[in-house]
C-alpha cells in the first residue's frame, strides 16, 4: 500500500512560480501534503500563499493528511481551513504547528473542537498560542469520546491546572 505524497520544505520561489506549482497541483490526487515554513519565521511571505494551500486541499479529494508549519494563518483563513477540515471526505489527520498569532489558535481550535462535522482521527496543533482560554470546550470534546485518537498540544500556553 503506497502513499503518494507532496512536501514543500523552506521553498523560496517568486510568487509566478509558486502559481505555476499550485496550478500543477490542483487536481492532482495524492494522500499527504506538507507545506512548512512559507514566511522563514518573520511573517514576511517567500512562497504559496494560504490560499492556495486549501485551493489544493479541496480539490484533492484523497488527500488524507494535511501539514501546515511556520506559515502564518490569519483570522481571516480559520473559517475556511474548518470547512475544507470538516468537509473533505478523506482527510484525517491534520497537523498545523506554529501558525497563529495570540488568540487566533484558540479560535481554530474551539472552531474545530464544537463542530458536529469533525472527522479527525489526529489533531496537532503545536506551538500555536493555544491558551487556557479553550480548556471548558477542549474537556467537553474530551469527555465526548471523540473519533480523535491523538490531539497534541504541546508547546501551548496552557496552565499545569488546566
Amino acid at each position: 500500500n503506497c502513499e503518494s505524497f507532496v512536501e514543500l520544505y523552506f521553498v523560496q520561489l517568486n510568487h509566478e512560480a509558486m502559481k505555476l506549482i499550485k496550478e500543477a497541483l490542483i487536481g492532482t490526487p495524492f494522500q499527504k501534503f506538507v507545506f512548512t515554513s512559507n514566511d522563514n519565521g518573520d511573517g514576511v511571505p517567500a512562497g504559496m500563499s494560504v490560499d492556495a494551500i486549501l485551493g489544493i486541499v479541496e480539490s484533492n479529494k484523497r488527500l488524507r493528511k494535511l501539514e501546515i508549519g511556520r506559515n502564518r494563518i490569519g483570522r481571516d483563513h480559520i473559517e475556511r481551513l474548518c470547512s475544507a477540515v470538516y468537509t473533505h471526505p478523506a482527510l484525517v489527520e491534520l497537523e498545523v504547528f506554529n501558525c497563529f498569532e495570540p488568540g487566533f489558535g484558540d479560535t481554530m481550535l474551539t472552531s474545530l473542537l464544537t463542530s458536529d462535522d469533525l472527522k479527525l482521527e489526529k489533531l496537532v496543533m503545536f506551538s500555536n498560542n493555544i491558551t487556557s482560554a479553550v480548556s471548558t470546550v477542549l474537556a467537553d470534546f474530551l469527555a465526548s469520546n471523540p473519533r480523535l485518537k491523538e490531539l497534541d498540544l504541546e508547546e501551548d500556553n496552557l496552565n499545569d491546572s488546566d
